[in-house]
């Protein structure tokens, strides 16, 4: 596939680069380092976060798209062609963060790292959708077809154990999420909500489960001969689809800075690279099956209930994504962790670029203050954020500090071969006695690249 304009012959993702790593990686980022600069900011009211990263291709907005070629409809979903040379797919940008009040035995000393386990989805060792359906809980009890986060006292045995099919009893499960044994996951998606200005709130326990209410996008079907179920109406995008020979030109051809509530301003004039409630029709043939037609396959709306608690806004421009997040400080709600001022909280960022599942870059753990400065809550200042107080509505961004945040490339180290004896200090993480601080507190470069040959 020829290059993007705008984007060259870059690609994000290189060879492996030896026969071990081969094994078990299918490409690596050629930056296993992404600098994040974090702001955040709090009243008596909400929390607000402001996050600004490098991100130089264009395209990061599209996701999972339905296109007509060669005489038949295709799904070209993950990787994206600015990650995989030859790739001809679309997986959106993302950034999350996992967040806890402290009840989560071990997430203050190994973050995410805590919720990855043997057998979890696209690993080398990940367990087969057979075995994930015909288990008691997972399969015949949620409805799950695959393994995915999930933390590891929610397994019986000791805490640190956590094998994937020994899931604790409902009635112990429930005890758990009563007593916060659970983590908040946040994600913001530039295609599955940056549109609507929402996030998508999440908790993981035995799973990695989506708040209650109704989240701001869902599916659509389709059929390689029939076509999608939905098109765009013509009115809003001519011919009823957009057109994938214009986004493998530039991706710019169709505006990510297109926001629901701002159609007013825009319909009519701009054609949105996202499928609203509001911009759909029935897919008809006639109008939009054409060579390059493409649709995609996520259709947006307004979220409600838990799973909507965070607003989002992203906007890419000039290499960099700029993404401001606000939720309230209690939201009321028992699927998420509740905050107050003068509170101190453990919180880890991720960003994801162009494809899913484990190839992106994540943090240490941070605590994360509402008001105390490092040294007034005991903390490192390394390993510290603060939240700065102000009164009114929102934040104003110029007069409040950035940190830089250092996410690396976790290669597949998890959680199980942390707390094995193929780890040297394996003793000390099952007894919660150990830091990544403690002992990887050196050049995040050295340690992405050791994460490499480890496993």
């Amino acid at each position: 596939m020829a290059g993007f304009a705008g984007v060259g012959t870059w690609i994000g993702f290189a060879p492996p680069r030896d026969e071990k790593v081969l094994r078990v990686h299918q490409w690596l980022p050629e930056e296993l380092v992404v600098d994040l600069q974090v702001q955040t900011a709090f009243n008596d009211r909400e929390i607000f976060l402001r996050f600004q990263w490098d991100q130089p291709h264009p395209g990061g907005w599209y996701h999972d798209l339905l296109v007509f070629q060669h005489g038949r409809w295709q799904r070209y979903s993950a990787p994206a062609p600015w990650v995989v040379q030859g790739q001809s797919g679309f997986h959106e940008d993302r950034l999350s963060f996992m967040l806890d009040d402290g009840s989560v035995k071990g997430f203050a000393n190994f973050a995410g790292w805590l919720t990855q386990h043997a057998g979890i989805r696209s690993n080398p060792d990940a367990v087969s959708r057979e075995e994930v359906q015909a288990h008691p809980w997972l399969g015949q009890t949620l409805g799950r077809s695959d393994l995915r986060k999930y933390l590891p006292q929610s397994r019986e045995g000791l805490w640190w154990a956590g094998a994937w099919d020994q899931v604790r009893p409902q009635q112990e499960l429930e005890r758990l999420k009563a007593d916060g044994v659970f983590l908040d996951l946040i994600i913001w998606r530039a295609h599955r909500g940056n549109a609507m200005e929402y996030g998508t709130d999440h908790w993981i326990l035995d799973y990695r489960h989506t708040d209650q209410g109704t989240i701001a996008y869902r599916g659509q079907s389709w059929d390689e001969s029939e076509g999608p179920q939905y098109m765009f109406d013509p009115e809003v995008v001519r011919r009823g689809a957009l057109d994938i020979h214009k986004i493998y030109e530039n991706p710019l051809n169709y505006r990510q800075d297109l926001f629901y509530r701002d159609r007013a301003n825009w319909l009519g004039e701009h054609e949105p690279y996202f499928l609203h409630e509001d911009f759909l029709v029935p897919f008809d043939p006639e109008i939009a099956q054409w060579e390059g037609a493409a649709i995609p396959a996520t259709v947006l709306r307004m979220p409600e209930g838990s799973v909507g608690a965070w607003r989002a806004r992203g906007i890419w421009q000039d290499g960099q994504w700029i993404v401001e997040m606000s939720r309230k400080l209690d939201t009321e709600h028992d699927d998420d962790k509740q905050l107050q001022p003068g509170g101190i909280y453990t919180w880890s960022p991720a960003v994801h670029h162009g494809s899913n599942r484990r190839w992106h870059w994540v943090a240490y753990p941070y605590q994360l203050g509402l008001g105390p400065s490092a040294e007034q809550a005991g903390v490192e200042p390394q390993q510290y954020v603060r939240a700065v107080p102000f009164s009114g509505d929102s934040p104003a961004w110029d007069s409040i500090p950035s940190k830089t945040i250092p996410l690396i490339y976790p290669g597949i180290i998890d959680w199980t071969w942390l707390t094995s004896e193929n780890h040297h200090g394996y003793r000390e993480v099952r007894e919660d006695a150990l830091s990544i601080w403690d002992w990887h507190d050196e050049d995040p470069q050295r340690l992405a690249e050791l994460f490499l040959m480890l496993k």
